[in-house]
């Protein structure tokens, strides 16, 4: 069947369980019931699977990003904004953090003899970035990344909606998220310090405080809030974990941090909410043990 084109209707039926928007009728109207993954290799598996797998295909998504957004037809032509306000935040937070909080965390433990952690304001800067860093980084320049939102769902549903439920976060939302990244980020300043577990651990709330800031705009845009967000990840821990840490490892890949970080770090997540188990929490099943992901059913219900 043709590719179906871009839809600009409302949605207030069901749940699809591939797209995650609501739908008008047995079939999709946005999706048609059916994907693929990135890359268009295969088709989209949509569910919970084991933990390692899950946790490997988060991060291997984010390696497959960065091949798409160079090489796929729906990503041509919608870079240019969203590289260049990637470049502008990324510079500023490295400033900011090697010209203003470096000598800050170097004077609080030069004040403090007793603290003998030689690298102690290197591992808080760490633990900033990794907690704070990608709030901050959405907040500077995730205002541009909505092109490649749309653009990952046309390449991996075959259509988008042109305009979504919902534009995106709430104010409400957005000042709940700077809380709960502050909270983070001071437990992660204090859990780096602890010898040999302290940086496993603080990488692990990095990889997760990353989910959650990258996975709000394809959650946002479906009217989806935060608590009900925190649910859906905690329903799909491995693969947003997977994720996570797979975007945080991108942060130190030389010419993708400081050129591309924001697009694939979107094209990665939205592709990651795809792949959830998108049904609403119903109590024990909501705890239950993971269950094997599920093929999307074929198109030809359409």
């Amino acid at each position: 069947m043709p590719q179906q084109e871009k839809v600009t209707q409302g949605n207030l039926g069901t749940l699809c369980a591939i797209c995650g928007y609501q739908k008008l009728a047995e079939t999709c109207h946005v999706c048609g019931g059916e994907g693929h993954a990135l890359g268009k290799r295969a088709p989209l598996q949509v569910g919970r699977g084991n933990a390692v797998v899950d946790v490997w295909r988060g991060i291997m998504d984010v390696r497959r990003a960065v091949f798409v957004m160079l090489f796929e037809r729906e990503f041509i032509g919608q870079l240019r904004l969203p590289v260049a306000a990637n470049v502008v935040g990324f510079g500023a937070i490295i400033a900011l953090g090697w010209v203003w909080l470096l000598p800050a965390f170097q004077e609080s433990f030069a004040s403090h003899p007793g603290q003998t952690t030689h690298d102690g304001p290197h591992l808080w800067l760490l633990a900033v970035w990794l907690t704070a860093g990608p709030v901050l980084l959405d907040f500077l320049g995730g205002w541009a990344q909505e092109p490649i939102r749309r653009a990952t769902e046309q390449h991996m549903l075959g259509a988008t909606l042109t305009t979504p439920p919902n534009s995106g976060a709430r104010w409400l939302d957005r000042l709940q998220l700077l809380l709960l990244v502050g909270i983070t980020t001071l437990m992660a300043m204090a859990i780096v310090l602890i010898p040999w577990v302290g940086l496993p651990v603080t990488v692990l709330l990095g990889g997760a405080m990353a989910a959650i800031v990258w996975l709000q705009p394809p959650q946002a845009v479906r009217s989806i809030h935060l608590r009900e967000r925190l649910m859906q990840l905690r329903r799909n821990p491995w693969r947003a974990l997977g994720t996570g840490l797979g975007i945080q490892t991108a942060t130190l890949i030389p010419f993708v941090n400081v050129l591309a970080l924001l697009p694939v770090a979107t094209i990665a997540a939205t592709s990651a909410f795809l792949h959830f188990d998108k049904a609403k929490p119903t109590g024990k099943a909501d705890v239950d043990p993971v269950e094997p992901e599920q093929s999307s059913p074929s198109k030809s219900a359409r």
